[in-house]
Protein backbone atom coordinates (compact mmCIF):
# COMPACT_ATOMS: atom_id res chain seq x y z
CA UNK A 1 0.00 0.00 0.00
CA UNK A 2 1.71 3.56 -1.67
CA UNK A 3 1.68 6.05 1.57
CA UNK A 4 0.11 9.37 0.49
CA UNK A 5 -0.10 13.07 1.64
CA UNK A 6 -3.28 12.63 2.90
CA UNK A 7 -2.65 9.06 5.36
CA UNK A 8 0.69 11.10 7.18
CA UNK A 9 -0.19 12.92 10.38
CA UNK A 10 2.76 14.44 11.43
CA UNK A 11 6.26 15.12 9.67
CA UNK A 12 9.09 17.15 10.34
CA UNK A 13 12.00 17.44 8.12
CA UNK A 14 15.67 19.38 8.23
CA UNK A 15 15.53 22.71 6.16
CA UNK A 16 17.23 22.60 2.92
CA UNK A 17 20.91 23.86 3.40
CA UNK A 18 23.56 24.92 0.76
CA UNK A 19 27.08 26.45 2.64
CA UNK A 20 30.20 26.60 2.31
CA UNK A 21 33.34 27.57 4.21
CA UNK A 22 37.07 27.52 4.72
CA UNK A 23 39.57 26.59 6.93
CA UNK A 24 43.23 27.90 6.57
CA UNK A 25 46.44 27.73 7.97
CA UNK A 26 45.15 26.08 11.58
CA UNK A 27 48.03 25.48 13.91
CA UNK A 28 49.05 25.02 17.30
CA UNK A 29 53.04 26.72 17.71
CA UNK A 30 55.37 26.84 20.54
CA UNK A 31 57.60 30.04 20.05
CA UNK A 32 60.60 31.45 22.37
CA UNK A 33 60.86 34.47 24.44
CA UNK A 34 61.59 37.08 21.69
CA UNK A 35 58.78 35.83 19.44
CA UNK A 36 56.17 38.72 17.94
CA UNK A 37 54.49 38.68 14.40
CA UNK A 38 54.29 41.78 12.97
CA UNK A 39 51.06 44.11 12.34
CA UNK A 40 48.77 42.57 9.53
CA UNK A 41 45.49 42.15 8.60
CA UNK A 42 43.51 39.02 6.23
CA UNK A 43 40.12 38.82 5.22
CA UNK A 44 39.36 35.65 7.27
CA UNK A 45 37.82 35.20 10.81
CA UNK A 46 40.31 33.79 13.34
CA UNK A 47 40.11 32.19 16.87
CA UNK A 48 43.73 32.51 18.44
CA UNK A 49 43.79 30.83 22.03
CA UNK A 50 46.69 30.70 24.15
CA UNK A 51 47.88 27.59 25.82
CA UNK A 52 50.69 28.25 28.09
CA UNK A 53 52.87 31.42 28.50
CA UNK A 54 51.07 35.39 27.89
CA UNK A 55 50.58 37.15 24.71
CA UNK A 56 50.27 40.33 24.27
CA UNK A 57 48.03 41.16 21.01
CA UNK A 58 46.87 44.18 20.01
CA UNK A 59 44.16 44.74 17.94
CA UNK A 60 43.08 47.82 15.75
CA UNK A 61 45.33 49.87 18.31
CA UNK A 62 44.24 48.43 21.57
CA UNK A 63 46.41 46.16 23.51
CA UNK A 64 45.08 42.78 25.52
CA UNK A 65 46.76 40.68 27.32
CA UNK A 66 46.43 36.55 26.71
CA UNK A 67 47.03 34.36 29.56
CA UNK A 68 46.44 30.56 29.12
CA UNK A 69 42.73 29.79 28.64
CA UNK A 70 42.11 33.29 27.09
CA UNK A 71 41.41 34.03 23.26
CA UNK A 72 40.76 36.25 20.49
CA UNK A 73 37.99 36.55 18.36
CA UNK A 74 39.13 38.68 14.94
CA UNK A 75 36.91 39.72 12.34
CA UNK A 76 38.04 40.15 8.47
CA UNK A 77 40.13 43.49 8.16
CA UNK A 78 41.11 43.66 12.16
CA UNK A 79 44.46 45.13 11.84
CA UNK A 80 46.40 42.74 14.55
CA UNK A 81 49.94 42.06 15.47
CA UNK A 82 51.09 39.47 18.57
CA UNK A 83 54.19 38.97 21.01
CA UNK A 84 55.33 37.15 24.07
CA UNK A 85 55.44 39.12 26.91
CA UNK A 86 56.50 38.41 30.63
CA UNK A 87 59.48 35.94 29.31
CA UNK A 88 59.29 32.31 28.45
CA UNK A 89 58.51 30.43 25.69
CA UNK A 90 54.29 30.67 25.05
CA UNK A 91 52.15 28.04 23.27
CA UNK A 92 49.57 29.00 21.26
CA UNK A 93 46.69 27.75 18.60
CA UNK A 94 45.28 29.37 15.68
CA UNK A 95 42.59 29.01 13.38
CA UNK A 96 41.49 31.40 10.33
CA UNK A 97 37.96 30.58 8.61
CA UNK A 98 35.65 32.20 6.66
CA UNK A 99 31.94 31.04 6.18
CA UNK A 100 29.05 32.25 3.99
CA UNK A 101 25.92 31.03 6.21
CA UNK A 102 24.40 34.59 6.23
CA UNK A 103 23.05 34.31 9.79
CA UNK A 104 26.27 33.13 10.71
CA UNK A 105 28.46 35.40 8.96
CA UNK A 106 25.89 38.47 10.39
CA UNK A 107 26.93 36.96 14.06
CA UNK A 108 30.55 37.27 13.54
CA UNK A 109 30.51 40.54 11.90
CA UNK A 110 28.88 41.82 14.71
CA UNK A 111 30.22 40.82 17.90
CA UNK A 112 31.69 43.88 19.01
CA UNK A 113 34.28 42.09 21.84
CA UNK A 114 37.56 40.45 20.30
CA UNK A 115 39.17 39.28 23.66
CA UNK A 116 37.35 36.76 25.77
CA UNK A 117 38.54 35.30 29.18
CA UNK A 118 39.37 31.71 30.04
CA UNK A 119 35.96 31.73 32.31
CA UNK A 120 34.11 33.93 29.20
CA UNK A 121 31.03 32.31 28.22
CA UNK A 122 31.94 32.21 24.51
CA UNK A 123 35.69 30.62 25.85
CA UNK A 124 33.42 28.07 27.85
CA UNK A 125 31.10 27.12 24.88
CA UNK A 126 33.84 26.02 22.12
CA UNK A 127 36.64 24.94 24.04
CA UNK A 128 35.61 21.34 23.74
CA UNK A 129 34.89 21.54 19.91
CA UNK A 130 38.66 23.55 20.19
CA UNK A 131 40.00 20.70 22.20
CA UNK A 132 39.09 18.18 19.51
CA UNK A 133 40.61 20.06 16.50
CA UNK A 134 43.94 20.81 18.46
CA UNK A 135 43.97 17.15 18.98
CA UNK A 136 43.77 16.23 15.50
CA UNK A 137 45.62 18.83 13.84
CA UNK A 138 49.19 16.71 16.10
CA UNK A 139 47.59 13.54 14.28
CA UNK A 140 49.98 12.87 11.55
CA UNK A 141 47.02 10.53 9.72
CA UNK A 142 45.35 13.82 9.16
CA UNK A 143 45.00 13.52 5.65
CA UNK A 144 43.17 10.71 6.25
CA UNK A 145 39.38 10.53 4.91
CA UNK A 146 38.28 9.54 8.50
CA UNK A 147 40.49 11.61 10.66
CA UNK A 148 39.02 14.42 7.63
CA UNK A 149 35.56 13.43 8.66
CA UNK A 150 36.24 14.07 12.12
CA UNK A 151 37.81 17.11 11.73
CA UNK A 152 34.59 18.46 9.70
CA UNK A 153 32.59 17.28 12.37
CA UNK A 154 34.45 19.55 15.23
CA UNK A 155 34.82 22.63 12.96
CA UNK A 156 30.74 22.54 13.32
CA UNK A 157 30.92 21.74 16.36
CA UNK A 158 33.20 24.45 16.75
CA UNK A 159 30.43 26.82 14.74
CA UNK A 160 27.52 25.80 16.79
CA UNK A 161 28.41 27.32 20.07
CA UNK A 162 29.96 30.37 18.37
CA UNK A 163 27.14 30.90 16.80
CA UNK A 164 24.64 30.05 19.88
CA UNK A 165 26.36 32.02 22.19
CA UNK A 166 26.94 34.92 20.04
CA UNK A 167 23.25 35.20 19.35
CA UNK A 168 22.75 35.58 23.03
CA UNK A 169 25.52 37.91 23.20
CA UNK A 170 24.21 40.05 20.65
CA UNK A 171 20.23 40.02 21.56
CA UNK A 172 20.24 43.27 22.62
CA UNK A 173 22.61 44.57 20.00
CA UNK A 174 22.23 47.96 18.17
CA UNK A 175 22.05 48.19 14.29
CA UNK A 176 18.70 45.84 14.48
CA UNK A 177 17.22 48.22 11.43
CA UNK A 178 20.83 48.00 9.35
CA UNK A 179 20.62 44.33 9.87
CA UNK A 180 17.06 43.83 8.56
CA UNK A 181 17.65 46.03 5.80
CA UNK A 182 21.36 44.04 4.85
CA UNK A 183 19.73 40.63 5.19
CA UNK A 184 16.82 41.54 2.59
CA UNK A 185 19.37 42.53 0.43
CA UNK A 186 21.82 39.03 0.54
CA UNK A 187 18.43 37.34 0.51
CA UNK A 188 17.37 39.25 -2.88
CA UNK A 189 21.19 38.60 -3.85
CA UNK A 190 20.88 34.88 -3.29
CA UNK A 191 17.54 34.67 -5.28
CA UNK A 192 19.05 36.62 -8.72
CA UNK A 193 21.78 33.74 -8.18
CA UNK A 194 19.00 30.93 -7.81
CA UNK A 195 17.08 32.67 -10.72
CA UNK A 196 20.11 32.42 -12.96
CA UNK A 197 20.64 28.80 -12.44
CA UNK A 198 16.99 27.61 -13.31
CA UNK A 199 16.76 29.53 -16.39
CA UNK A 200 15.97 33.40 -15.64
CA UNK A 201 17.50 36.35 -16.88
CA UNK A 202 21.00 36.99 -15.61
CA UNK A 203 21.66 40.87 -15.14
CA UNK A 204 25.40 41.79 -14.85
CA UNK A 205 26.40 42.02 -11.19
CA UNK A 206 26.67 45.77 -10.88
CA UNK A 207 23.06 45.87 -12.49
CA UNK A 208 21.86 43.28 -10.15
CA UNK A 209 23.18 45.32 -7.10
CA UNK A 210 21.48 48.65 -8.47
CA UNK A 211 18.22 47.22 -9.18
CA UNK A 212 18.11 45.63 -5.91
CA UNK A 213 18.97 49.13 -4.15
CA UNK A 214 16.53 50.41 -5.76
CA UNK A 215 13.99 47.89 -4.64
CA UNK A 216 15.32 48.56 -0.83
CA UNK A 217 14.79 51.89 -1.46
CA UNK A 218 18.51 52.76 -0.90
CA UNK A 219 21.43 54.42 -3.05
CA UNK A 220 24.06 52.31 -4.42
CA UNK A 221 26.72 54.00 -1.38
CA UNK A 222 23.97 53.58 1.33
CA UNK A 223 23.22 49.81 -0.22
CA UNK A 224 27.60 48.92 -0.15
CA UNK A 225 28.15 50.97 3.50
CA UNK A 226 25.05 49.08 4.99
CA UNK A 227 25.99 45.52 3.83
CA UNK A 228 29.69 45.85 4.29
CA UNK A 229 29.61 46.69 7.82
CA UNK A 230 26.97 43.69 8.24
CA UNK A 231 28.35 41.04 6.37
CA UNK A 232 31.95 42.05 6.41
CA UNK A 233 32.31 41.95 2.69
CA UNK A 234 30.48 44.27 -0.11
CA UNK A 235 27.14 42.96 -2.21
CA UNK A 236 29.49 42.67 -4.93
CA UNK A 237 31.82 39.65 -3.07
CA UNK A 238 28.92 38.36 -1.80
CA UNK A 239 27.41 37.71 -5.19
CA UNK A 240 30.68 36.22 -6.61
CA UNK A 241 31.00 33.85 -3.34
CA UNK A 242 27.39 33.26 -4.35
CA UNK A 243 28.17 32.03 -8.25
CA UNK A 244 31.12 30.61 -7.20
CA UNK A 245 28.95 28.05 -4.77
CA UNK A 246 26.06 27.34 -7.14
CA UNK A 247 29.08 26.86 -9.92
CA UNK A 248 30.50 24.27 -7.56
CA UNK A 249 27.32 22.82 -7.01
CA UNK A 250 26.19 22.19 -10.58
CA UNK A 251 29.66 21.17 -11.74
CA UNK A 252 29.76 18.11 -8.94
CA UNK A 253 26.98 16.67 -11.20
CA UNK A 254 27.93 14.25 -13.85
CA UNK A 255 25.66 14.91 -15.98
CA UNK A 256 25.77 18.75 -16.90
CA UNK A 257 27.77 19.40 -19.40
CA UNK A 258 30.65 22.56 -18.31
CA UNK A 259 28.93 24.50 -21.21
CA UNK A 260 25.16 23.61 -20.28
CA UNK A 261 26.24 25.11 -16.34
CA UNK A 262 28.15 28.04 -18.27
CA UNK A 263 24.74 28.91 -19.84
CA UNK A 264 22.98 28.45 -16.85
CA UNK A 265 24.84 30.69 -14.64
CA UNK A 266 24.40 33.18 -17.14
CA UNK A 267 27.49 33.60 -18.78
CA UNK A 268 27.55 33.93 -22.72
CA UNK A 269 30.05 31.65 -23.32
CA UNK A 270 31.91 29.08 -21.56
CA UNK A 271 35.16 30.44 -22.31
CA UNK A 272 33.94 33.33 -20.45
CA UNK A 273 33.10 31.29 -17.34
CA UNK A 274 35.97 29.48 -17.31
CA UNK A 275 38.21 32.13 -16.82
CA UNK A 276 35.81 33.66 -14.44
CA UNK A 277 36.15 30.52 -12.46
CA UNK A 278 40.07 29.94 -12.50
CA UNK A 279 40.01 33.64 -11.02
CA UNK A 280 37.79 31.97 -8.04
CA UNK A 281 39.95 29.04 -7.80
CA UNK A 282 42.77 28.90 -9.27
CA UNK A 283 41.60 26.06 -11.44
CA UNK A 284 39.72 25.61 -14.46
CA UNK A 285 36.07 23.56 -14.43
CA UNK A 286 36.62 20.78 -15.72
CA UNK A 287 40.30 20.18 -13.57
CA UNK A 288 37.66 21.04 -10.25
CA UNK A 289 35.29 18.30 -11.86
CA UNK A 290 37.92 16.08 -12.14
CA UNK A 291 38.42 15.53 -8.59
CA UNK A 292 35.02 13.80 -7.89
CA UNK A 293 34.86 12.25 -11.61
CA UNK A 294 37.28 10.47 -13.47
Amino acid sequence: MSTTFETVRKEFMLPDMESTFRVFAAHWRTVDRDWNYPLHKHPLFEVNLVLSGVQEMTVNGLAYRQNPGDLMLLGPGDNHESKVIEGGEMTYYCLHFDVDERSFRELLIRNSHCFHESGSELAIAIKPALDKIMALTSKEAAGRVESRMSILSALFELFAGLSGTLSELNRNSAGVRKSAAASQIALMLEQAVENAANGGEKDSELDTIRSIAEAVGYSMSSVNRMFTHVYGVSPRQYLSTLMLKKAKLLLMDPDASVESISAKLGYHNMAHFSRQFKRWTGESPSSFRGRFHD
